[in-house]
Order: structure tokens, then sequence, then C-alpha cells
């Protein structure tokens, strides 16, 4: 996929045009008298009629304040109409009307540009068909001049996109061809192309060695064993704090001895949409050259119910030291996040820990399918990714985590057990679990059940919340130009 500026003048003619009706300046000379009656309509509007060659398909967006969460809400939505991918033809947006130093419209026009170039992938483009779909995979920025900021929102529309693509593509190939040890794989051969990336990989000897029994034991059951892998980039000094990512990576979840029904186990293959998630913002990340030292860590194991599995019952010890007693073998997302959570915290120290995971469908139930959970043990941490979390429009939602809910991951033979007694604040009690493993590392957890799939005639992965992850990367980047500004360094 390949995001550039362009000219104004310059469009092609084999591309959907797209421009704004509060832009009228920018309307080619050739197009207003169609453009005009267009823009009569409150709605927006799209035609492949009366184009003069001009281009192939023409959109007017009705609204132009795309600050307003609710105009870039509705735009959205549209293009997804209009847009039926995957692509097979340029996009050309004009951005020549908006005001790119204002902060907010440079984040919200962002989200919107992301949004566009999603539609470049589809699941036909993974290589299963006899008939391949095809995509030009190419987004036009229209611009009167080039300048600093509109070079900077091409090179971020891009490299978010190109981060979420990788994501995206992981989490919807089919489980027999993802699973642990190819996801390992791919990572180690992504590190070996990218200078300043490094990549480790703990198989199953080395998760026992290093005493990451949640792990081992969740994976234990498959003939396709457990991984651990490490991903860093080194953008910041060698002593400068990292900033860590830790990703659920179920790759297939059949909820072991607690075997799920049928349609339960339908989208299983997308439980490791965490572990893709941090994968691919490694990618933005690289892509951006971001002056931050950053890991990424995936806890990768198939769910399954062999021989060999974890049961109910069982008692194991994790990498934090702590037993944990096993209820519910279907609740192993927050196992496997225990140990890679303490193997990051312990390991890197970071000075911000984050876990996303497709962990609980309480919080579905609690937030629905477009506002992903966030449960934190760290107020300013939790007010960063608030923070990025309006700027980009990627919705999160605080929920409470306290010592009061200590009873819920209580054990009567261990010191913690992985599933509440009770039927009550599942997605809650799952972070706080996750909590006694952060070794006191300011830590957010990221429960994205609701949101790493995109549902409509068909489902797939979404990517998200890669946009809010990068967005909080780019303001501790901010952040640090702005305290070298003030000390003269």
């Amino acid at each position: 996929m390949k995001c550039q500026l362009t000219p104004l003048t310059q469009c092609p003619a084999d591309a959907h045009l797209i421009l704004w009706k509060a832009h009228a300046n920018a309307w080619p000379q050739t197009l207003r008298p169609l453009l005009d009656e267009m823009a009569l309509s409150s709605e927006s509007q799209t035609t492949t009629f009366g184009l003069s060659s001009k281009c192939l398909q023409l959109t007017l967006l009705s609204a132009a304040e795309i600050e307003r969460h609710e105009v870039l809400r509705q735009l959205t939505e549209y293009l997804n109409s209009v847009l039926p991918g995957p692509l097979s033809h340029p996009v050309a947006v004009d951005i020549s009307g908006f005001d790119l130093a204002n902060r907010v419209v440079f984040a919200r026009l962002r989200t919107f540009l992301v949004a566009v170039m999603n539609r470049f992938y589809q699941l036909p483009q993974l290589g299963y068909r006899a008939q391949q779909a095809q995509s030009h995979g190419q987004l036009l920025l229209l611009v009167a001049e080039h300048n600093t900021q509109s070079s900077e929102l091409a090179a971020q529309t891009q490299a978010v996109a190109q981060g979420m693509l990788l994501s995206r593509k992981l989490a919807d190939t089919p489980a027999n061809d993802c699973r642990p040890h190819d996801v390992a794989q791919q990572a180690e051969s992504w590190a070996s192309e990218h200078a300043q990336t490094h990549c480790e990989i703990l198989d199953e000897h080395a998760i026992r060695e290093q005493g990451l029994g949640c792990l081992d034991a969740t994976g234990k059951g498959s003939d396709n064993p457990p991984r651990l892998v490490t991903l860093r980039w080194q953008g910041g000094a060698e002593n400068a704090p990292y900033y860590a990512f830790v990703g659920k990576g179920i790759t297939f979840d059949t909820g072991g001895m607690w075997l799920k029904e049928g349609e339960g186990m339908r989208t299983m293959k997308y439980d490791m949409c965490g572990a893709a998630v941090v994968f691919g913002l490694m990618e933005i990340v690289k892509t951006l050259q971001l002056p931050l030292n950053v890991v990424a860590v995936m806890a990768l194991a198939e769910n399954m119910p062999g021989v060999n599995a974890m049961l109910p019952g069982d008692v194991v010890k994790s990498h934090a030291g702590h037993s944990v007693e096993i209820i519910n073998t279907d609740a192993e997302g927050r196992l496997v996040l225990a140990d890679a959570l303490s193997y990051a915290s312990t390991r890197f120290n970071p000075a911000a820990l984050i876990d996303v995971a497709t962990l609980t469908g309480a919080v579905v139930k609690a937030l629905g399918y477009d506002i992903s959970g966030l449960m934190s043990n760290d107020s300013p941490l939790s007010h960063q990714l608030q923070q990025a979390a309006d700027l980009t429009q990627d919705r999160i939602w605080s929920l409470p985590l306290d010592e009061s809910f200590d009873s819920q991951v209580k054990s009567h033979i261990a010191d913690l057990t992985n599933t509440p007694p009770n039927n009550a604040a599942i997605a809650v009690s799952a972070a706080q679990f996750l909590s006694k493993f952060c070794h006191q590392s300011p830590w957010a957890h990221l429960d994205v059940s609701g949101t790493a799939l995109s549902r409509g005639k068909f489902t797939q992965a979404s990517g998200r919340p890669a946009l809010l992850l990068t967005q909080f990367l780019l303001d501790i980047c901010k952040g640090k130009t702005n305290e070298k500004d003030s000390t003269g360094m």
C-alpha cells in the first residue's frame, strides 16, 4: 500500500476522487456543474456518470468538520459503503482545505485516511482462492502545495495502514497456517530484514526452563507447542527506558478441556488479535523510525484438549512465582498474559507496560463492538491512553480496578485462581488477575474483544487499536522533543 502527496491538478483518470462540499475552491473546473448539482443534497453523494474522463468515480462528502467525532464517524461509515474492498483502483482525496497545523484536525483526518487505506485489503487477498483479487493500494492526497504537515500526514497514514495490514493478515490467516511456530518464524524473518530490530524466541523447552508455567500449561495440550516471542526496536539510547506491549496470541482456542460449543469456536482463530496488533505496531514504529526503545512480547499457544492438556483444578507455578489454580481451561488468555507481563516487566523494567487481548466476552456486553475496555494500575498512563483515544477516535472506556476485586481472584488451594467464584465483574476480575503479575510496572490492560474484529457481511480482523497505540507513542516522542527544546539541548 502506498500513500503519497499529489498536486490538485494531477488526479489520475482511473481514480476514485473524493472531494468536500465545504472546500469548493478545490473542485475541478470541468466538474463544477455536476458538483454544484450534487451539493444540493444534504447527504454525501457518489456517482460514476458525467465525469468527463476526469476520474473513474466521484464522491462529494457533505461535511468537512472532521474534528467533530460524530462527523468523522458518519463519513467513515459512508466511505465503507461506497469503497467495496479490496479496491482495484487508486483513491484520491482532497486535503487542501484542512488546517493541518491544528492537532485535532490532523489526527482526525489521519483516522479518516487510515480507514480509506484499510479498504485496500480484504480476505480474498490472503491467497486461498484460485482467482485472486488484486488491489493497487494507492491513496493520493491532493494538495495545493507540499509542506511539512502534509508530508507528515502522508507518512503517518502509510505507516499505520502498513502496520494494520500486517496485523490483519496475520489474524485473518487460518489457524492451520498460523500456529505458534509460524508466527514466531514470521517475526524472526521480519526482524532479520530491518536494522535496529531484534527477535528472540523461547521454545517450549526454554519456556519451562524460565518458569513460564502458565504459558506452558496452556499450550501443552497441542501438538503445536507454545512460543514466547520478543521483538525489540532500539530507537532510543541504550540506557533509555523501554515501552513494552504484550499481546495475547492464542492461535486457536477450543476452550481446552472446557470445550466450547461449535458456534463459539467459529471465530477462535482470532484469539491472537492482541499478538497480531503488537506485531503490527512494531512495523509502524520501525517505519516511522520513532526515537524510542519499544518492545513487543507475544505469548503464543494453541489451547487444545489433547492428552497432555491442562485440567480443571490443576495448579501451576507462574513466572512471577505465584501459584495459580486453573478452574476454567477456557480462561487461558489471562494465563499466557500473566507470564508474558511478568517476563516483560522483570526483563525490561518498562516505563509503561500495555497488554492487548481479546480477553472477555463480558467487555462486549458492557461496551459493545466499538469501544475497547481499559483497566490500569496507573492513573497517568490511563490518562495518556485516554487522550490518545480521544484524539484518534479509536475509542476506549475506563473500568474500575482496585483491591476490592481481590476476592474474585483468590484460590483456596493456591495463591490465585484464573476465574472468579461467581459470575460477577468478569472483565474486571480478569484484569485484577493480570495486575498481580506486573511487578509494580505502570500497566494498562486493553480488552479488545469487541473491537478487534470488523463485523459486516463477514468477519475479519480490524487492526485496532493500532492507531491509538501509535498516537500514544507519538505523544511520548513529542513530549521528549519539547523537553529538549525547553532545556536547549
